[in-house]
């Protein structure tokens, strides 16, 4: 099978990983053998023969769809982990309960009230207007600072069913160039994590908390200055939602 990945959360596949293999996971750089008579090493396909004591140095190749494979392939038995594209279903992603990882097809949508160049343009306005942000040498490293563009969270969903599927993509994770990220809405196959479930509303994504790098101090003064903020205002949607972490994207 080859995978056109979209996005990848190393992160959290390190995390899911161990988990699904309770505790066990273990990567070999070097591994030393020591026998009597030699021995043959097999990994796959791939066989090595073996001295009576012999060294094998190198690197696993472990690239993301490698991993990704092999996260899948641990979770098949796991009592926490739902298959959509494979196993006869009889319920629904919204049953789906708190910390259930699953995989499934899921197109999703950028929130159409998400404009990365305009929120900078006008958090920059309003920094500088509070104090906290000027024009000197010392003041281009704190904009780069607090505008970390690879650390960005973009808001994604779907609302094609009673509840909404939201998340917040890790712009870093991406493996796709900002023009193609229409790539996200096509029919992809997720694998996330539920992180949780909201029943009447719920915040899809606030900008000075999801978007720019602040501390609560500078939040708080920034929020005082912004009655009423526009793009700068949190996403709110009034439907019943459910929270996941993505782990992977792909076709």
């Amino acid at each position: 099978m080859f995978y056109n990945l979209i996005y990848f959360n190393e992160n959290l596949y390190d995390t899911y990983y161990t988990f699904a293999n309770a505790g066990r996971a273990v990567q070999f750089n070097e591994i030393e053998s020591q026998t009597d008579k030699g021995a043959q090493l097999g990994f796959n396909d791939t066989h090595v023969g073996l001295g009576k004591s012999s060294v094998i140095k190198g690197e696993v190749i472990n690239n993301p769809a490698s991993k990704l494979i092999n996260l899948e392939h641990s979770l098949v038995d796991n009592d926490f982990f739902v298959d959509f594209e494979t196993e006869p279903i009889f319920h629904q992603i919204e049953d789906l309960s708190r910390r259930m990882i699953f995989r499934a097809t899921l197109p999703l949508k950028i929130h159409e009230s998400f404009d990365m160049y305009e929120m900078t343009k006008r958090m920059k306005a309003e920094l500088e207007q509070a104090g906290f942000m000027g024009r000197t040498s010392d003041d281009v490293e704190l904009f780069n600072m607090v505008f970390d563009f690879d650390k960005i969270r973009l808001p994604v969903y779907n609302d094609d069913m009673g509840t909404v599927i939201f998340s917040k993509l890790h712009k870093d994770c991406l493996l796709i160039e900002e023009n193609e990220l229409e790539e996200l809405s096509e029919d992809n196959i997720i694998l996330a994590k539920v992180k949780r479930t909201h029943e009447t509303h719920f915040t899809l994504f606030d900008p000075l908390k999801d978007f720019v790098t602040l501390n609560v101090g500078t939040i708080k003064a920034v929020e005082k200055r912004l009655p009423d903020s526009g793009i700068l205002s949190p996403i709110e949607m009034r439907s019943a939602g459910m929270e996941i972490e993505i782990i992977a994207i792909y076709s």
